[in-house]
């Protein structure tokens, strides 16, 4: 049997160009699988998996939410494709009905006006009915009895009255409220003026041109706070004036300065009351806000210079500033509202505390001034490095007085327990109080300066360095010594320091041996100092005094007194120390002897335990005399 051949007769399919275009593609693959980051290469591979197997792994979360999406995607197409088709179908309902009115009308007017109608008439009308087939007839109405006319002009003029009456009561309303508006608006510009009277600054706020704003602050100031210084006077209910301040506003503010002792305040600066009366309320409004962004300003600069004020031992606590005053005290200075009352304000002296807040404004408003200075003069040179805002000295100068207040009291504290205690044992020393650094009175006296300002004499003696001078006058006279103190947080000394000069007219005395002037560089080296001088300036008395006693060679280092031995109950050494608390004078009788000792003290009862039981009665040249001398 012959081979059988198969041949296949059917065409090739044909390839749509179309269907294999990008673009075909893309809208495929958007309609199939959503957006194309949610196909990846993995999700596609695990696709294929599934249909492979048969079924879609529901175990895989990217798979089930990615066929999810998909099922989004084709939903949200069906629901906007069925909408387009209502969209459709009711323009289309509203074209067929606007055409069979429009056929309607032309065929009316067929009757009358053919020409004119068949241009509007449709294809299908003019085929099926003839022009003119339909028309039209003026019915008159039927007549109307004089019951009814007199009804419907009552009901005429009664609509005519109420609209009248609505008309009258509308233009009443309108001419009361506009009469209200009057007086609110001559309420409001009225108190406009009297701000103006009062000299504030009125101008129109840079971004509401319409709005009419008064200028507070200080154009010297931080940009910052200088901006902040315009309000807007807005108009309330009633016509008054209404300080708008926005939203960077926190209410009215003041500087309070306290002193504490150990962590306690037992005085504060005057907090002024807020003052609510009625009298020129907007201008005591206005001066609030000014005082209140003033403030602002003076604690923001305190914290800026405190930051370079940790070698004086300032510190910042959150938003207060530390400055240290006496041993256990210190100064907090912070800011506080003005409506907050405190309930356990200190009732102590607050002089202190006034004049720390006082100076410190005054010192803010010479940095201002400054700043109008600098700026007046003719500017540098461009330079491509910006300048940086210089650090106004307001709490140096507050730290350099207190200091030196401090370091004054405390010298004088010593000097007078010296005094004390050299006037028990009836030895000359004296020394003159030191005076204040800078007397108020003088500076304020129009006639110590005429060619200053007072603020300006009072300014620069803020400013500049402390000096106060005190004189002691040593037991052996004409001696005398000058200590002058000088406080300066300039370097290189950056605290207080003392000069101590001795003035002594003979050359060969021991005193004249000290170096002089010396400068000690803390409180405790110049007490030492003073010591060491009145001890040998009470040797040299005492030696000038009773012959038979020398000083001995090494005076500088051994404050002993000896002497030749003459008789043979005579002692022959002496020695003298003098303390802030007591003068002391101890003996020792010949070679080997006991050391026997008498004091004096600053107050009678001290010195229980002593060898003379409580303190000398005598003075120091009779118990010399007596017991050292032996005369």
């Amino acid at each position: 049997m012959p081979e059988q051949l198969s041949l296949s007769l059917q065409a090739f399919p044909t390839v749509d160009k179309e269907k294999e275009s990008l673009k075909y593609l893309i809208s495929r693959i958007n309609q199939q699988k959503g957006s194309f980051r949610n196909v990846t290469e993995q999700s596609l591979e695990e696709e294929l998996q599934a249909q492979e197997a048969g079924s879609i792994d529901t175990d895989n979360p990217d798979l089930i939410e990615t066929v999810e999406e998909v099922e989004d995607v084709k939903t949200k197409q069906e629901e906007i494709t069925k909408a387009r088709e209502d969209i459709m179908k009711q323009i289309g309902q509203a074209h067929n009905e606007s055409a069979q009115a429009l056929d309607f009308v032309s065929l009316l007017l067929s009757k009358h006006a053919p020409t004119a109608a068949q241009t509007t008439l449709s294809p299908f009308l003019q085929q099926t009915l003839p022009l003119g087939s339909l028309g039209g007839e003026v019915v008159q109405a039927p007549p109307v009895s004089d019951m009814e006319k007199h009804k419907g002009e009552m009901v005429s003029i009664g609509w005519r009255m109420q609209s009248l009456n609505g008309a009258a009561d509308a233009l009443l309303k309108s001419a009361a409220r506009l009469e209200e508006e009057m007086s609110r608006e001559t309420t409001y510009w009225n108190q406009v003026l009297a701000v103006k009277e009062k000299g504030w600054s009125l101008s129109r706020l840079p971004r509401e041109k319409n709005s009419l704003g008064v200028r507070y602050g200080f154009a010297e100031a931080y940009a910052d706070f200088r901006d902040r210084g315009l309000a807007a006077l807005r108009r309330d209910a009633d016509g008054n004036i209404s300080l708008d301040r926005g939203l960077r506003s926190s209410g009215d503010q003041i500087l309070r300065v306290r002193i504490l002792q150990q962590g306690k305040p037992i005085a504060s600066s005057t907090k002024v009351s807020k003052d609510t009366s009625e009298d020129d309320s907007v201008t005591k409004e206005i001066l609030n806000a000014r005082n209140s962004i003033f403030d602002e300003e003076l604690h923001h600069e305190l914290h800026r210079e405190a930051r370079n004020l940790v070698n004086q031992s300032v510190r910042c606590i959150g938003g207060r500033v530390l400055l240290p005053y006496e041993n256990d005290k210190q100064i907090e200075i912070d800011l506080v509202s003005l409506e907050d009352e405190d309930p356990e304000a200190p009732t102590g002296d607050s002089t202190i505390a006034d004049a720390i807040a006082l100076s410190l404004r005054i010192l803010l408003s010479h940095a201002h001034r400054q700043n109008l200075q600098r700026r007046s003069q003719i500017p540098p040179p461009l330079r491509e490095t910006k300048s940086t805002r210089p650090i106004y000295p307001l709490l140096k100068p507050i730290i350099e007085h207190l200091q030196h207040q401090s370091e004054v009291a405390s010298l004088q504290h010593f000097l007078q327990n010296l005094h004390k205690v050299l006037s028990a044992a009836d030895l000359p020393f004296t020394f003159t109080a030191p005076a204040p650094a800078h007397n108020l009175a003088a500076i304020t006296s129009p006639s110590s300066n005429p060619n200053q300002s007072i603020i300006d004499t009072l300014l620069q003696t803020l400013l500049s360095p402390l000096n106060t001078l005190t004189t002691l006058h040593l037991p052996v006279s004409p001696t005398t010594a000058t200590i002058t103190t000088h406080t300066t947080l300039l370097p290189p000394h950056y605290s207080t320091t003392h000069i101590l000069t001795i003035q002594t007219p003979h050359p060969s005395t021991p005193l004249a041996f000290l170096p002089t002037p010396t400068h000690p560089t803390t409180l405790s080296a110049l007490k030492s100092h003073i010591l060491h001088a009145l001890t040998l300036s009470t040797l040299q008395r005492t030696a000038a005094t009773f012959p038979t006693w020398h000083a001995a060679s090494s005076l500088l280092h051994n404050a002993t007194l000896s002497r030749t031995k003459e008789k043979s109950h005579g002692a022959e050494k002496a020695s003298i120390c003098v303390t802030e608390e007591k003068l002391s004078l101890k003996w020792s009788h010949g070679a080997g002897g006991e050391w026997r000792s008498v004091s004096w003290y600053v107050e009678e009862g001290q010195g229980q335990g002593d060898e003379d039981g409580g303190g000398e009665k005598r003075g120091f040249d009779a118990v010399f005399r007596d017991e050292v001398d032996g005369r």
